[in-house]
């Protein structure tokens, strides 16, 4: 019985030791944070480099299944390329509306006989709608980003891959 008592009070000074070790290693950290702060305030010798953050999304090129679209400054319209491949998974443009009230897109295949088309379109609060054709045309009710998926064309024959020529305008 006294060894089973030696042992719990060993392991409860253990268990103590490690969680002590652990409050102030988070305590180093905050520290260290707000070190930080008051030198980048103060105008004082930063130790560390500072981290700049760069937005290091390709825009208005298709990475995976993804197309970022972006329009360059005072202008409206953008056209990109992208590429379907056979299995049939859609490629995903996502299209950021600050301002503006219609869109308009088309989208069209480098093989003639590939039959692809806007599948769904889903607004910023998460509603969507489609199908549509190769051509969109669409009132922008909302602001914030709006998802535009583009697909083969399921009901008109077996998916082919294909690049394709994407056009979008917003008015």
């Amino acid at each position: 019985m006294c060894k089973t008592i030696v042992m719990r009070c060993i392991l409860l000074i253990w268990c103590s030791v490690i969680l002590a070790m652990a409050c102030s290693e988070q305590d180093k950290k905050k520290e260290t944070k707000s070190d930080l702060v008051k030198e980048v305030k103060t105008g004082t010798l930063v130790p560390e480099p500072a981290m700049v953050v760069v937005d290091s999304v390709p825009k208005n090129i298709q990475v995976d299944s993804i197309i970022q679209l972006a329009f360059a400054p005072d202008s409206f319209s953008v056209t990109v390329k992208g590429h379907l491949a056979k299995k049939g998974d859609p490629v995903i443009c996502y299209l950021p509306v600050v301002k503006g009230k219609k869109l308009t897109a088309t989208v069209t295949p480098e093989k003639p006989k590939a039959n692809i088309r806007f599948s769904h379109i889903y607004l910023p609060d998460g509603r969507s709608d489609g199908p549509f054709s190769p051509s969109l045309k669409y009132d922008l009710v909302q602001k914030g980003t709006y998802k535009i998926y583009i697909s083969p064309n399921r009901m008109a024959g077996d998916p082919v891959s294909t690049d394709f020529v994407l056009k979008v305008k917003v008015e």
